[in-house]
């Protein structure tokens, strides 16, 4: 049998990697090309600001040990924990075999080593997938016994610990870069600007040589070793140009102390600052990455380390990891609620602002649902959990939120490929302006090696490589701080383009939350009648209709009836058996296709309907027995999110399974001029397809389970998310906070994103584009020279002003 061509065992992980190490475009685009070789992998993409690699692979061939082997061979590493596990019964080599097999399977589980005669299984895993907890249950799961786990990590400390041991080690990098670098600099540049003669001259070149030798040899050993590696691995990058623009310097002014040649002048000051320079906005540079994943770290504060919860008919305290489902959890005042559920006993204010963006607390009471990470202001709450650990929508919107900012718009993959040829570019550039001025002008060694040197180093495809993913990660953040999370990055694109917004009414427009208003009867039936029979028909429903009219008849009549072969019709109704009676309900259509004779009400339905009703028709054994007219609010902001994309040129439309005259009455309270109105759900994918045929650019608004189809149809899908589970929600937008409002958001936002990406590209092409040619000489002949040290500044500066402007992002109003 062929595993790899066999279906039934075609099976596809997908890990989230902590990659250390990257400092370039060029870095990323190695890995992707690396891992993609392997076989079974079948997409990789990587993230240069968040240092992140997402892949996603097919375990029957390739396992997650080999991708992490294969990225540490082209001189990178994968941030990985190791766990030493006492397991006391363990004792025979079949038992090793049983761990080691059964543990490897799972996803995150890079190594797994047990030992019988230690009793100890070590395991070494990606936290970003899998914690040590899990892996303690499968091996409990299996049957033996963990006495001990000698090793914990957190995933929410990851990127703090990577980004603290990387800004430790260029701390002292940079200090002795520019203690000795500067020095040397003032000592060789200040004197002949002031007129005055260099002290010690004689010594100069000593002097240069001890000084820059350590910076060189030390602060700058990181550059070198990256450009071996990159050779090895058959490319290019900054570490590159970096190694050959000072490597070029000091080795050229080194020749000339040891009197191996004979120049004019030396730069062994360019090397040292130059390195210094560098370093030093490498170290602001990772500061300021640092900031960019601030937001998923705020939601990541949010989860709470233990809970209080009842087991047992005892009250306890545990570790977060050890609540489960159907646990009852305590909250007081002032506490984090650590898990979603309901809430069985008690009321309070609950602040849900890292979900919804609204500060104003909300009051929960029982039968309400509340989430992980929210905190509960005031009150007390006794809550049934539902959900638990990596289930929390707290967790999916983090999870989702990662994914988002390590995603690449398609502009991205156009910039990766330019980065891919621009280091060869500027070398090939260096080159030619050595020939030209060595060769051609003449003008002698020491000023083509400070030419040439000043072009390599110069020259940044960090910035190109830092433009777009730092405009992404700080704009998703912000969105996510807002509840809008933008889970489809290539929506980005898309959004510049929209002309249409499709609104979907129900629970979208609306409320959905409809009340029965009117009840009228015919041929003979009363009122409770009518209700009795209409809601236990309903009873078996769960559309937000037939909800309401089950709550209606059950405050009216008391106990329903459970209805017989009950049939949900969608788009036009139900039909069921209530105590023998044929009971169906529905609109006009459902009432043609069981012949039942609706013409004599037709003015009733038109009073109704004119109000902007719902109307269910009821009809018992074949005859009409009366109308039901139900009413949904519409939402507070509504009215105003329509006139705000109107005013901003869009073409709002409406989109209902409702009579015309409900909907377009509706549509006249909400300034909607364009209706789709008796649409069947199945129907909906269709008006959108027709839209785009005539070249219109639709965004569908709607709920993210029930409209799925339509959602994934439009160009661009927002997913009104209320809570429910939003790791499956069908949209590339999702608005956690169910508000209207939060679509003109998105789109703003969205546009913000792509300007500033636009910008950041822009400042990145124009710098390289200008200083290029500058660092070359072309303006020598007027005097102006920039020197291999000012260059170096330049490239730092570079880096740093493009996530900078990404990070104002975070104080400007995106809305």
């Amino acid at each position: 049998m062929d595993n790899g061509s066999t279906t039934g065992l075609e099976k596809k992980h997908r890990e989230r990697l902590k990659i250390v190490g990257m400092h370039c475009a060029t870095c990323a685009l190695t890995i992707e090309k690396t891992s993609k070789k392997l076989p079974g992998v079948k997409d990789v993409s990587v993230s240069l600001t968040a240092e992140e690699a997402v892949i996603e692979y097919d375990p029957f061939k390739v396992s997650l040990k080999d991708v992490v082997r294969e990225i540490r061979k082209v001189g990178y590493d994968v941030y990985k924990e190791e766990g030493r596990f006492l397991v006391k019964n363990i004792s025979t080599v079949d038992d090793e075999s049983l761990i080691e097999r059964s543990l490897i399977k799972h996803p995150g589980v890079i190594e797994v080593k047990a030992n019988h005669l230690t009793k100890a299984v070590y395991v070494t895993i990606n936290p970003m997938t899998i914690s040590f907890e899990e892996v303690q249950k499968k091996i409990e799961e299996l049957g033996f016994k963990v006495e001990q786990v000698d090793t914990k990590a957190e995933v929410e400390d990851i990127e703090k610990k990577v980004v603290e041991q990387e800004l430790k080690t260029l701390r002292w990098q940079v200090a002795l870069s520019l203690i000795l670098g500067l020095p040397l600099m003032i000592y060789s540049t200040v004197p002949p600007l002031l007129g005055l003669p260099i002290p010690f001259e004689e010594y100069y070149g000593l002097i240069g040589f001890l000084l820059s030798t350590p910076v060189v040899f030390l602060a700058g050993r990181r550059f070198y070793v990256g450009a071996v590696r990159a050779l090895r691995n058959k490319t290019a990058n900054m570490d590159t140009l970096v190694a050959l623009g000072t490597g070029a310097a000091y080795v050229f002014s080194t020749a000339v102390f040891l009197g191996l040649i004979e120049a004019e002048e030396v730069f062994f000051e360019a090397a040292a600052v130059v390195i210094g320079f560098i370093l030093l906005g490498r170290y602001l540079e990772v500061k300021m990455k640092l900031r960019t994943g601030e937001a998923v770290r705020k939601l990541m504060e949010l989860q709470s380390k233990d809970a209080h919860i009842i087991r047992d008919g005892k009250e306890m305290i545990v570790p977060i990891e050890e609540v489960r489902v159907k646990d009852t959890v305590i909250i007081k005042s002032g506490e984090k609620i650590p898990v979603d559920g309901i809430i069985v006993e008690g009321q309070g204010y609950v602040d849900e602002s890292m979900l919804t963006g609204e500060p104003i607390p909300v009051l929960k009471k029982e039968r309400d649902p509340v989430f992980a990470g929210t905190i509960l202001k005031s009150g007390y709450l006794k809550v049934i959990a539902t959900r638990v650990g990596r289930e929390t929508v707290l967790s999916q919107i983090i999870k989702l939120v990662r994914y988002a900012q390590s995603a690449k718009p398609p502009i991205q993959k156009m910039v990766d490929k330019i980065s891919g040829y621009f280091t060869w570019i500027v070398m090939i550039i260096a080159a030619i302006t050595f020939v030209i001025w060595y060769f051609l002008i003449g003008v002698g060694l020491s000023w083509s090696i400070m030419f040439t040197a000043a072009v390599l180093l110069v020259a940044c495809p960090c910035a190109l490589g830092l433009a777009t993913p730092t405009a992404v990660s700080v704009g998703v953040g912000k969105a996510a701080e807002k509840g809008i999370i933008i889970r489809n990055i290539e929506v980005l694109e898309k959004v510049e383009h929209l002309t249409a917004i499709v609104f979907d009414k129900t629970g979208t427009l609306t409320k959905g939350e409809p009340e029965v208003t009117d009840v009228v009867t015919y041929n003979g039936f009363s009122k409770e009648d009518l209700l009795r029979l209409a809601g236990s028909a309903e009873k078996g429903s769960e559309h937000p209709i037939g909800l309401a009219i089950v709550e209606k008849a059950s405050k009216v009549v008391g106990d329903l009836i459970e209805p017989k072969n009950f049939e949900y019709i969608p788009g036009q109704g139900v039909f069921a058996e209530i105590d023998g009676y044929t009971v169906v309900l529905g609109n006009d259509k459902l009432m043609r296709g069981f012949e039942v004779d609706v013409s004599g009400v037709d003015e009733d339905v038109k009073r109704l309907r004119s109000d902007g009703k719902t109307v269910i028709y009821v009809a018992v054994n074949g005859v009409l027995a009366g109308l039901i007219a139900i009413a949904d609010t519409l939402r507070e902001d509504s009215l105003e999110t329509v006139k705000k994309l109107k005013r901003e040129g869009y073409k709002v439309i409406m989109l209902t399974g409702d009579h015309r005259t409900t909907a377009h009455a509706i549509a006249r309270k909400l300034g909607i001029d364009e209706v789709f109105a008796e649409v069947s759900p199945e129907d909906k994918t269709e008006k959108i397809k027709e839209l785009q045929r005539k070249g219109e650019v639709v965004a569908m608004v709607g709920d993210g389970i029930n409209d799925a189809p339509s959602l994934t149809q439009a160009d661009v899908g927002f997913a009104m998310g209320g809570g429910t589970d939003i790791a499956k929600e069908a949209g590339d937008i999702i608005i956690v906070r169910n508000n209207v409002e939060g679509v003109y958001s998105s789109i703003k936002i969205s546009k913000k994103i792509k300007r500033k990406i636009i910008f950041n590209l822009f400042w990145a092409f124009i710098y390289n584009v200008i200083l290029i040619p500058i660092s070359a000489g072309i303006l020598a002949p007027m005097g102006i020279i920039l020197r291999p040290e000012y260059a170096g500044a330049a490239m730092a500066l570079s880096s740093i002003s493009v996530t900078g402007n990404a990070l104002l992002m975070k104080r400007e109003k995106l809305e």
